[in-house]
């Protein structure tokens, strides 16, 4: 009887684990969006914010990822299962949730990649753009200069004397 209350718990938090890491990912996925737009926008400052809260969200579903990793291995080893797809074959509460739950991040993690593809071509064409807009720049400076009459390099000499 506690093997089953212990798989239970160990069930119930993996399915907490999930929760939070779909929630999360809802939250990245709409900064991903909002950052394909700043990079459409050329507002690069909103970018970089996007960017940085972005890292934050990733680190912390790392770590939910690290706490289902561990969870999941205890409970194979418990339940004597090679593969949380032989869950259901348990009889534990709670395997459909769970089940669900994983098939939404999946699917989930598949758009937010798809939106960040696009994100990566808009940020390379804006990157092309930037480069050469900096090349017309440079090349202006060069024609300016042709034209701008140069100062004689002719050094002139203080002397102080004393008397």
């Amino acid at each position: 009887m506690v093997g089953k209350m212990q798989e239970q718990t160990i069930l119930e938090q993996m399915i907490k684990l999930s929760a939070k890491k779909l929630e999360l990912l809802k939250q990245l996925k709409a900064l991903s969006e909002k950052q394909d737009e700043a990079f459409r926008e050329q507002r690069l400052d909103e970018v970089e914010r996007v960017l940085n809260k972005k890292d934050e969200i990733i680190d912390y579903i790392g770590k939910l990822d690290d706490a289902f990793l561990k969870a999941s291995d205890a409970l194979k080893k418990l339940l004597g299962i090679e593969s949380l797809t032989q869950l259901e074959d348990t009889g534990i509460e709670g395997c459909s949730e769970l089940k669900s739950l994983i098939e939404q991040i999946t699917a989930l993690v598949e758009e937010i990649i798809k939106i960040e593809k696009q994100g990566y071509e808009n940020a390379v064409a804006l990157q092309n753009q930037f480069g050469q807009e900096i090349k017309n720049i440079n090349n202006a400076k060069k024609i300016a200069s042709a034209y701008t009459p140069k100062p004689l390099n002719v050094p002139s000499y203080f002397i102080d004397k004393k008397k």
